[in-house]
């Protein structure tokens, strides 16, 4: 593929992912390249590299003469993801407390106050994780947040259906100014127990929106059952 073809595929994969992450995409729903294609403006190839590389991310589902579809969340990666948040973060927040100065400590301050403020869902979440990308960022280690972008997908997409909630986008402000409380009174152990509970706190919306482990599958048609998922790696 040409370099202009990869960096369309980039820009489709980028749009495609965050809609499949933020639920404007739900699980199942069914993705044409004819509809891609006119959607971004760009041709197949594009559209296929993009809809490869989110099959490896497991956020789409390729099944061969049949169909690509927005893939079911994970809760196997929502377990991954939780785990690599919970145990890198944790590590992050005690060597920000420790690190902090009075300058770090504002800017937390500030992004509580401009999440409390915000007006819209999309402002909400980004200001989430612009707080928790601020701890590395404060812990010395901000390469570390790149890291948890790359475990956290399937977290991130029942994190996004839980900011729809108004009693959960209260409990997540809640805990948030808990967790920056601490921080900025440079209490590690207590800054640690509070994103603790907080990042934990993703398996109790997994219950309530009834999520299960069961496996992708495509809707079924009139003539016979769709063949397997493709393995990204025979598109190749």
């Amino acid at each position: 593929m040409d370099r202009r073809n990869t960096r369309l595929a980039s820009q489709v994969f980028v749009r495609l992912r965050e809609s499949i992450v933020r639920g404007e995409l739900p699980p199942n729903a069914p993705l044409s390249e004819q509809d891609l294609c006119e959607r971004f403006n760009v041709s197949r190839t594009p559209v296929r590299e993009a809809l490869i590389n989110l099959a490896e991310e497991e956020l789409v589902v390729i099944y061969p003469q049949f169909g690509t579809f927005v893939a079911p969340i994970s809760l196997e990666a929502v377990r991954v993801g939780q785990f690599v948040r919970e145990h890198l973060e944790c590590a992050l927040i005690v060597d920000a407390a420790e690190r902090l100065d009075d300058a770090g400590a504002a800017r937390v301050r500030d992004v509580i106050e401009r999440q409390t403020m915000a007006a819209e869902l999309d402002e909400f979440y980004n200001l989430d994780n612009e707080f928790h990308a601020l701890i590395a960022e404060l812990s010395g280690h901000p390469k570390v947040w790149n890291v948890i972008l790359k475990a956290k997908t399937q977290f991130d997409r029942v994190r996004y259906l839980s900011v729809h909630e108004p009693a959960r986008t209260a409990e997540i402000l809640a805990e948030h100014r808990n967790i920056a409380d601490a921080l900025t009174a440079r209490n590690a152990g207590e800054a640690q127990r509070a994103l603790r509970q907080h990042l934990r706190a993703v398996f109790l919306t997994v219950e309530k929106l009834g999520l299960t482990d069961a496996p992708p599958t495509a809707p079924p048609r009139r003539h016979g059952r769709p063949k397997p998922a493709l393995n990204v790696n025979q598109l190749s």
